[in-house]
């Protein structure tokens, strides 16, 4: 990302989004002329990055008199960008692409803050774009070649190429002998390259010489050089039907998963008696299309029920089992929102309970005996546990307070793991030895109080437990960082 004060003489080029916005920049399309077919200088190199160029996007958001660049990866004909959460100050902009002559808009469709990725939609552009297919990062190798694509200092698309330098890399962690010491550790892995990548290549592609997508570029280091780290594909992959939510996004269930790092389109699980149920669908079965558009994996999926779902029509759902395609007809249901509970009386605060062990990872609490126990107001576990500075786990429990229908974005921020259960249901699973740091999940909800058990233990470091909650009217709406910390009445307990 990159942030670039307006000056006088580029104000013809770059106007606030309250007016009509234009942004000219130079073209990067490639020369008319090209070098004779057969020529030593189309190396493998160059073929992908003429592969992969229709596909980059150049992003640009105007804020508070400033422009934030980013950069982005077309995954979908339809327009769907994959990028970086804070790349993405607002939920609109425009956007250059290669071939194109003039900017074009875009919205943001989804994000998850904690994870850095969000997606956007290119806005006024016909379907059938060029895109760049979506790889895999757990067969990813030290030394392979890579190409980065990204719009350094809002120039436009510019490549760099070089190579993985390591494929596990912390991160923010501290240096690799103080992390020898730790067990169970759940801090986030990255891809390191040398390829030189600047502020505004952040949500570019890392791209392999097969020409995929393996890595989305998300930061420096600053003070070190030829060193760029990439959010692995499959961690995306794996997130990605949480950006999107589409079934309780539009309300109306589908009730079948399918494998995110599959390189089909396979289920993986179905709900008992949900509609994808009902026609007959099995695990392993290989989804083909639905509504008319074709789905290659899961990605696609999630983006097809994105479209179709709103419309609220029977879709057509072909899948191939045992390379015979079916044909059926898919009537989506409707989706339950948590209700809460009915409580005769409660007060402000949740019920607290503090176990003392040695633990890497959080304990199974219904085997363990309760130091000491009570009730507090907060989460704050500093001084419920003030007498012992490490090597603790803590329960608490009770009614989360909802104000409002609709959707939440919940945030559990923890030093170390952690987890929350809401309405019985495990909502975010926080676990493992990691530095104060958020989790966040989408979740649709009714006013009222809502059972709430929140699980948490301490090794060593900083002792810190949070409970954010933000009613959001859309995806897009959702803050890039959590913002109304629960307290106070918001926590309730039975008497």
């Amino acid at each position: 990302m990159i942030r670039r004060t307006l000056r006088d003489g580029m104000r013809a080029g770059l106007a606030c989004l309250t007016a009509a916005v234009t942004i000219s920049l130079p073209s990067a399309r490639p020369c008319a002329g090209q070098p004779p077919a057969g020529s030593p200088r189309f190396t493998p190199l160059v073929k992908v990055i003429q592969e992969i160029q229709p596909a980059i996007v150049a992003l640009f958001t105007p804020l508070e008199g400033e422009i934030v660049s980013g950069s982005g990866t077309v995954i979908h004909p339809d327009g769907y960008v994959l990028t970086n959460s804070h790349v993405l100050p607002k939920a609109e902009g425009q956007a250059i692409i290669m071939n194109h002559s003039k900017p074009v808009r875009f919205e943001v469709v989804g994000r998850i803050p904690e994870a850095d990725i969000a997606l956007v939609r290119l806005l006024d552009v016909p379907p059938g774009l060029p895109v760049v297919p979506i790889g895999r990062s757990d067969d990813v190798v030290s030394g392979e070649g890579v190409v980065v694509a990204g719009n350094p200092g809002g120039r436009g698309t510019v490549f760099t190429a070089g190579i993985v330098s390591a494929n596990d890399v912390l991160e923010d962690g501290p240096n690799a002998l103080v992390m020898s010491n730790y067990v169970n550790d759940k801090r986030s892995r990255l891809i390191q390259f040398d390829a030189a990548s600047n502020r505004g290549n952040s949500g570019g592609p890392l791209v392999n010489m097969e020409a995929r997508v393996i890595g989305v570029v998300t930061a420096v280091f600053n003070g070190e050089q030829n060193v760029g780290l990439a959010i692995p594909i499959n961690r995306v992959r794996q997130s990605f039907g949480s950006l999107l939510e589409p079934e309780m996004v539009h309300e109306a269930s589908v009730g079948v998963r399918l494998d995110p790092l599959a390189d089909a389109a396979r289920v993986e699980s179905l709900v008992a008696d949900s509609p994808a149920a009902v026609v007959g669908l099995r695990r392993g079965d290989e989804v083909v299309s639905i509504g008319g558009r074709p789905v290659r994996h899961a990605m696609d999926w999630q983006l097809a029920l994105d479209a179709l779902l709103p419309t609220r029509r029977p879709l057509q759902l072909a899948f191939r089992r045992d390379a015979e395609v079916q044909v059926c007809e898919l009537v989506p249901g409707s989706y339950q929102s948590l209700g809460g509970a009915a409580v005769a009386e409660t007060r402000p605060g949740l019920r607290y309970a503090v176990y003392e062990g040695r633990f890497n990872q959080l304990p199974d609490f219904s085997n363990l005996t309760a130091a000491r126990s009570g009730v507090c107001e907060t989460l704050d576990v500093e001084p419920l546990s003030a007498d012992r500075p490490d090597f603790f786990a803590m329960s608490f429990e009770g009614y989360l307070q909802v104000e409002q229908d609709g959707l939440h974005r919940v945030v559990l921020v923890s030093d170390d793991g952690s987890r929350l259960f809401l309405d019985g249901q495990l909502l975010i699973d926080h676990d493992g030895n990691h530095p104060p740091k958020p989790a966040g999940s989408l979740v649709r909800l009714r006013k009222g109080l809502h059972p709430l058990r929140i699980e948490y233990f301490q090794g060593n470091g900083q002792k810190a437990l949070e409970l954010f909650l933000d009613h959001c009217d859309s995806r897009a709406g959702m803050s890039s960082k959590p913002v109304s910390k629960v307290e106070g009445g918001g926590f309730r307990h039975a008497l």
